[in-house]
C-alpha cells in the first residue's frame, strides 16, 4: 500500500510538470503571437449620430456591381485622427491582387488603429498562412501584430446582437439564421466535403446563446425547415450568400443583421478617430459602400484615395 502510494504520488506530480509546461509553453507561443486568437470587440465609449444614412441591403441592391472593387477611401484628418477604408472583396488567395491594395494602404496610412469584419478566430503562423486560413482580414492582422498595432474586430458583441434579433424575430427563427450565415458566407471560397458535418458544427458554436441555445437540434432541422419554407431556392448545401438570402424572414433578417453591424462599425470608427487614433478598417466592399455616406456627413467631405501605382 505504501509503496502503491508514493508510486500515485510520482505520477501525479509527473502528470503536472508536463501540465505546467504545457500551459507555459502555450502562453510563450500566445505572448510571440505565434498562437493567434480572436481579436477583442471594440466597444465605442458613446453613441455618435450622423445626419446621411447608412443604406440598407436594398438600397446597395439598386447599386450592386457598379463600384469599384476595391473600394477605398479616406476620411478625417485635422482635429480628428484619420480614417482608410477598405472595402476589399472576401478572399482567401494570396495572389489576388486586393491583398497588396491592403498593403499599399498600410504603409500610406501607418495606422495606430485596425479594425478587421469576423471573429478570425485560432491561426498558428509558423503553419498557417493567414491569408489562406483567414481572408484578407487575416492579413490586415498579420500587419498588425507585426507593428505592434492595436487590433479589433468591428463586429458588436454576437450575445448582444443575438438578443436585439430576438426581440424584432422568432428566437428559433434566429437560430436558424445564425446557423446559416457562416456557412453561406464561406461557400464562396468552396463548398465543403461534408456539409452536414459543418452544418452541425455552426450550429453548436453560433447558437451557443441562451436566448437560441438548442433551438435547432442538427442539420436534419436544417433540412426541413429550408424545404418547408423555401422549396424554390437551391438546396442550402450549395447556398452563397454572394447571391443574397432568399426572399422571406431570412432577407429581411440578413438585412437587420448588417444593419446592426454597420451601425457598430461607424460608431467603432468615430470614437477611434475622436480619440486622435489613425483608423485602418477592412471589410467586405459592400460595408464600404453602405456606411461611406454615414461616415462622410460626420467627418465632414471624403478625401478619395487613388489606387496602388496611381
Amino acid at each position: 500500500g505504501l509503496l502503491a502510494g508514493k508510486t500515485m504520488r510520482k505520477r501525479i506530480s509527473l502528470f503536472l510538470k508536463i501540465l505546467s509546461a504545457f500551459a507555459l509553453a502555450v502562453f510563450l507561443l500566445l505572448w510571440l503571437e505565434v498562437i493567434w486568437t480572436s481579436p477583442p470587440y471594440y466597444e465605442p465609449s458613446r453613441i455618435y449620430q450622423w445626419s446621411s444614412p447608412i443604406l440598407s441591403d436594398e438600397a446597395y441592391s439598386t447599386i450592386l456591381g457598379e463600384h469599384p472593387r476595391p473600394y477605398i477611401y479616406r476620411l478625417g484628418g485635422g482635429q480628428k485622427g484619420e480614417v482608410y477604408i477598405l472595402g476589399i472583396e472576401h478572399s482567401k488567395d494570396p495572389q489576388n491582387p486586393q491583398i497588396d491594395s491592403v498593403y499599399y494602404w498600410w504603409n500610406k496610412a501607418n495606422p495606430t488603429a485596425v479594425l478587421v469584419e469576423g471573429r478570425l478566430g485560432f491561426l498558428f503562423s509558423w503553419f498557417q498562412n493567414p491569408v489562406k486560413t483567414l481572408g484578407e482580414q487575416g492579413y490586415a492582422a498579420r500587419l498588425a501584430k507585426k507593428h505592434n498595432t492595436g487590433l479589433f474586430t468591428w463586429e458588436p458583441d454576437k450575445g448582444k446582437q443575438v438578443q436585439l434579433m430576438v426581440e424584432k424575430y422568432d428566437a428559433k427563427k434566429v437560430a436558424l439564421f445564425f446557423s446559416l450565415r457562416p456557412y453561406f458566407s464561406n461557400f464562396r471560397f468552396g463548398k465543403p466535403e461534408n456539409p452536414e458535418q459543418k452544418m452541425d458544427e455552426y450550429i453548436t458554436s453560433r447558437t451557443d446563446y441562451p436566448e437560441i441555445r438548442g433551438l435547432i437540434k442538427g442539420w436534419e432541422e436544417i433540412d426541413s425547415i429550408w424545404k418547408a419554407d423555401f422549396p424554390n431556392e437551391k438546396d442550402w448545401r450549395d447556398y452563397s450568400d454572394e447571391w443574397g438570402w432568399p426572399e422571406g424572414y431570412l432577407s429581411e433578417m440578413a438585412s437587420y443583421s448588417n444593419m446592426l453591424r454597420d451601425i457598430h462599425l461607424c460608431n467603432s470608427i468615430i470614437d477611434l478617430a475622436e480619440k486622435g487614433e489613425t483608423v485602418f478598417a477592412t471589410m467586405g466592399s459592400s460595408h464600404a459602400v453602405r456606411v461611406q455616406g454615414a461616415l462622410q456627413s460626420y467627418f465632414g467631405g471624403n478625401r478619395s484615395a487613388e489606387s496602388p501605382g496611381d
